[in-house]
């Protein structure tokens, strides 16, 4: 009897102990096709942040292929991306496993139904597991695997290229008196003011005003009256979004400042460079060419007044600290371009957000301006009035907003021109 037992003891072990190692390996499966499948997807938003396009920028896709025998080391492409993090994590071809990748920006993922991703990855991982009490009684070798699918997802508000943080004040958004604003993608309105009229309400058109964009998202309400328009109807009680710029570093602002008075009369243009400095102001008349890199202005205001021209087409970011405000006057001409690479791509007007209350900023009146990058004044209300003209490519990330008096922006978010990649979501859908 103990004989007997002992056999069907020792075979209950032997097949506790070949199950068990099937499942983890099949466990250790799963984590290289998840993590292959996401390593896919997050290199795709790294290589092109603006958006996916299948052969573009190292973004592969393809029907389901097989990984080579050694993974590189130097991945330029999201396929060698994941089988680099298959191979990391154990599985590699090279030791009889089976490691395929599938990936692609078309809708429904072929995996699974529901998600529309802009960008997915499926990862297809197994392996032969020998067998080591059970062969007598099992085949030689058990094939443990996995199949995990990634996608990238849109965050709330990612297509837009005006933002309005405010999270609760009434007329966040305004425009007003002839006011111009056309935006070749969406506007996002934090507030969550909810009343009915347009003092209470979270965004308001009126007085022959018009707002044109493909999306309008409102958290609060929106009122619009005396012949306001806007193109869609504006969506409202969206979720709250976060600010696109919340983790962009602010500049090192140094100890002393040099003045930035540019004033007095001088027939030739004034060519300051980069640095820190005690106020901005160009005065009437006189001309200014501003070097490529980083303006800190501490204290005072960026002040263009009329008459006056500025000209910066190298790439400058003017950062804004201390109190420091913009005020760009009437009859003023201005062409500025944020820089097209480095951590500050795209951002042309940064006001520091460790101010609480600054005060408002002001592009004004009949005032030629060419400005391309993005205008980001966190805590501040930014007034555009009195017939500006903004032309070029721009985006608004600001407190609040106000457009009035025949404002006319062009609003366009488009990636190194703004700085405004749109926002993903990386998850593992299946």
């Amino acid at each position: 009897m103990v004989a007997l037992s002992l056999t069907l003891l020792f075979g209950m072990l032997g097949l506790a102990v070949d199950v068990g190692w099937a499942f983890y390996r099949q466990q250790a499966a799963q984590a290289a096709a998840d993590a292959a499948a996401q390593a896919a997807v997050v290199a795709a938003i790294n290589s092109s942040p603006s958006g996916m396009t299948c052969g573009v920028s190292g973004v592969w896709c393809g029907a389901a292929s097989n990984c080579p025998a050694t993974a590189v080391s130097s991945p330029s492409t999201t396929f060698d991306n994941a089988c680099m993090l298959a191979a990391a994590n154990g599985f590699t071809t090279s030791h009889g496993d089976t490691v395929s990748i599938q990936a692609g920006t078309s809708t429904p993922v072929p995996t699974v139904s529901g998600p529309a991703p802009v960008y997915w990855a499926v990862a297809q991982v197994s392996e032969s597991a020998s067998v080591f009490f059970g062969a007598a009684f099992a085949p030689s070798a058990l094939t443990p695997g996995a199949i995990s699918t990634a996608g990238a997802t849109a965050t709330p508000g990612a297509s837009s290229c005006i933002y309005v943080l405010d999270p609760s004040v009434a007329d966040a958004f305004e425009a007003a008196n002839g006011a111009s604003v056309t935006a070749t993608c969406g506007v996002y309105v934090n507030s969550g003011a909810n009343g009915s009229s347009g003092a209470t309400a979270a965004m308001y058109v009126t007085g022959g005003a018009s707002l044109t964009a493909p999306t309008i998202d409102v958290v609060g309400s929106f009122k619009k009256d005396n012949g306001g328009s806007t193109s869609v109807a504006p969506s409202t009680g969206a979720a709250a979004v976060a600010d696109p710029f919340k983790s962009l570093a602010s500049p090192t602002v140094a100890g002393s400042c040099t003045s930035g008075n540019f004033t007095a009369w001088q027939a030739s243009a004034y060519t300051p460079g980069p640095g820190t400095y005690c106020g901005f102001s160009v005065g009437n008349g006189m001309s200014l060419v501003m070097s490529s890199g980083i303006y800190v202005v501490d204290g005072g205001t960026f002040s263009i007044q009329g008459g006056s021209t500025v000209t910066a087409t190298g790439g400058v970011l003017v950062y804004l600290t201390n109190g420091a405000t913009v005020n760009i006057a009437n009859g003023s001409s201005v062409t500025l371009s944020a820089q097209t690479s480095g951590s500050y791509e795209g951002v042309l007007f940064y006001q520091d957000r460790t101010m609480a209350s600054p005060g408002s900023s002001t592009f004004a009146g009949g005032a030629t301006m060419k400005l391309q990058g993005t205008l980001y004044f966190p805590h501040a209300l930014l007034n555009i009035n009195n017939g500006a003209a903004v032309a070029g490519v721009m985006a608004i990330v600001a407190d609040r907003v106000n457009f009035q008096g025949g404002a006319n922006i062009l609003a366009d978010a488009t990636g190194a021109k703004t700085g405004l990649f749109p926002g993903y979501t990386v998850s593992v859908i299946q």
